[in-house]
């Protein structure tokens, strides 16, 4: 059954011209994807400055770890691409092929970065 599927993939992908993606090479069927966990969070992580921070993503069942122990996390702009074979703390948030797909549409391809305002900003007139 699996070789069937493969050989429909390479059916399509040999009909398709260079260059262009469809579904079937963004959603790996059968994988667990994070960003549909309840467990993946978003935070803000101060890069540079005080008063900037970026968009990182983490779980909070402590599944993303570095050899050394230490807690990973990772930018947002690549939440759609994290995805495991099994995990024993994943809790789906709903229909995931829907949910990757408009993620996909909606998120920003690059990492961006986020200013804090003081207060004596936001008291001052834009004009």
């Amino acid at each position: 059954m699996i070789q069937t599927a493969d050989l429909a993939v390479q059916e399509v992908s040999a009909l398709r011209p260079v260059g262009i993606k469809d579904e079937i090479d963004e959603f790996h069927s059968g994988k667990i994807y994070c960003a549909n966990c309840i467990h993946c969070k978003l935070i803000q992580a101060k890069p540079y400055q005080e008063n900037r921070y970026v968009l990182r993503i983490r779980c909070a069942a402590g599944k993303w770890k570095k050899k050394l122990g230490e807690e990973k996390m990772y930018k947002y702009s690549t939440v759609t691409r994290r995805y495991l074979d099994n995990c024993d703390s994943y809790e789906e948030m709903g229909d995931t092929r829907e949910f990757i797909r408009e993620l996909k549409k909606t998120l920003s391809n690059r990492d961006e970065v986020f200013t804090l305002y003081s207060e004596e900003e936001e008291e001052s007139p834009l004009f």
